[in-house]
């Protein structure tokens, strides 16, 4: 049995859930005999620092420290990476960030790189390592295995393309990884707060900024049966009623849609149960959120991004206006929460086009309870924005600039007026990535402004209704 210690760096945002990706390979290994802890920096109630990781490596002496890493916290686990060397048998890099950029784990203190979806990865690795002995490896022997796994990268080469994961019913359920958190880091009441579902992996969609890359373009579903079973687990033996489902496209097929609709009212383990999803403008009608709604779903995220058809036409998101004004009607006209995704700042966006995209947010307000916030484009290596766009404006490899990342400021225990006013502006456009002229950063800035205000109202709105007493 191998021992293995988690670690999520320390994020921008902070994290209110554990991170569903590393309850699957905790639950993985949990599955497969080895011992996890998992240690998350960036959990909202996580109060201590990089020093506290380090003293808890030192402690536990795992086999395998294995980091998360996405690409607003690839340096700060570089940073770590570095103290940790020789702290464990293998320090592993896995996540979006080592997918897209392998190599560059390996440059800055890691053993190992993996690529993909890490699941089958990381059990070969513990395995290998459990084989050598409590002695440890001989590191030719165990360089020569390192080699044969798919996915795994080191800094004497590589095994073959990791694929994807085509029998997604095969992972064990991530609720079984929750022993393995601090409870206390994510909830008052020292309960684990679970980081949602997930009933599909990949996206059909080609988005020229998605940097959605661990699971691919490949579009994979798990079974109705299995997605109902881990539902009834998570009700059965925690109490939880409620599922965010955090599929990239949750309405692809509509088979399957109204499959596990259909399951999930037959079930009557889930009676009163409430979801909530996400999916393009394009993915679903009237009729399937009508359906959706009578199976419990009670919010939808929309991504639109632009109100322009040529840049959603450039951004290849594969829908026009006309698709999303439709739906997000229907989803209020079912019944639902509706919250919608805009972006702006793309390199070919100018005026008139963010003018269309205000427009057209401002059209779809009566029927949107919230707007994402915020919302300037950060180009994220790998994607087909940044490969076109880093050298001509001089951003390659920003990730390593910390002033390119700073902290969120807090806002809990502000009033909505105060947590309003900070979400009123977007550091990322300080960032200024695009060198935006000074009509488009107005523009831009103009359209941030906007969500804030329209969400703060929503909120504004939802205090009074529930501060007044029923007549």
């Amino acid at each position: 049995m191998a021992k293995a210690l988690l670690i999520l760096p320390h994020l921008p945002q902070p994290m209110g859930a554990p991170y569903l990706g590393q309850q699957y390979i905790a639950a993985s290994l949990i599955a497969a005999g080895h011992e996890v802890k998992c240690l998350d920096l960036a959990a909202v109630r996580f109060t201590g620092s990089d020093d506290d990781a380090v003293r808890e490596v030192e402690r536990y002496a795992p086999d395998l420290v294995g980091m998360t890493l996405f690409t607003l916290n690839a340096r700060r686990g570089y940073l770590l990476a570095e103290r940790l060397r020789g702290a464990s048998r293998l320090l592993v890099a896995g996540g979006p960030h080592p997918t897209v950029l392998p190599d560059e784990p390996l440059a800055n203190g890691f053993d190992v790189s993996v690529a993909g979806e890490g699941e089958r990865a990381i059990v070969a690795i513990a395995a290998l390592l459990d084989r050598s002995g409590p002695s440890g490896p001989d590191a030719a022997a165990v360089a020569a295995g390192l080699g044969e796994i798919p996915g795994v990268r080191t800094a004497s080469g590589h095994g073959p393309p990791g694929g994807v994961l085509d029998d997604l019913d095969a992972l064990p359920y991530p609720l079984t990884s929750y022993p393995a958190f601090d409870a206390s880091a994510y909830s008052a009441d020292g309960l684990v707060v679970p980081g949602g579902m997930m009933t599909s992996r990949g996206c059909p969609a080609r988005c020229t900024f998605c940097a959605n890359y661990v699971t691919g373009r490949a579009y994979r579903f798990r079974s109705t049966a299995d997605i109902i079973g881990e539902m009834v687990a998570l009700a059965e033996h925690h109490g939880i009623m409620h599922f965010p489902f955090w599929d990239d496209a949750f309405t692809a097929l509509r088979p399957r849609l109204n499959a596990l609709c259909d399951a999930i009212d037959a079930e009557p383990a889930l009676a009163g149960c409430t979801w909530t999803c996400i999916t393009p403008g394009n993915m679903v009608r009237a009729h399937d959120l009508e359906r959706m709604r009578a199976a419990g779903c009670v919010a939808i995220n929309f991504g639109i991004e632009s109100g322009d058809y040529n840049i959603l036409k450039a951004i290849q998101k594969g829908q026009r206006p006309e698709h999303v004004r439709a739906a997000v009607r229907a989803a209020k006209q079912a019944g639902m929460v509706t919250i919608v995704n805009f972006m702006f700042g793309f390199p070919e966006e100018g005026v008139d086009e963010l003018g269309r995209t205000l427009a057209l947010m401002q059209e779809l307000a009566p029927d949107t309870d919230y707007f994402n916030n915020r919302g300037v484009l950060m180009p994220f290596p790998g994607t087909a924005i940044y490969e076109a766009n880093h050298e001509r404006y001089g951003f390659s490899g920003w990730w390593l600039d910390p002033a390119r990342i700073p902290d969120e400021l807090d806002t809990r225990g502000l009033s909505s007026e105060a947590a309003s006013a900070l979400l009123e502006r977007d550091p990322t456009l300080d960032q200024d990535f695009f060198r935006y002229s000074e009509p488009v950063r107005e523009m831009i800035a103009r359209c941030v402004r906007f969500k804030a205000q329209h969400n703060h109202g929503t909120i504004a709105r939802m205090q009074q209704q529930y501060a007044t007493p029923a007549v």
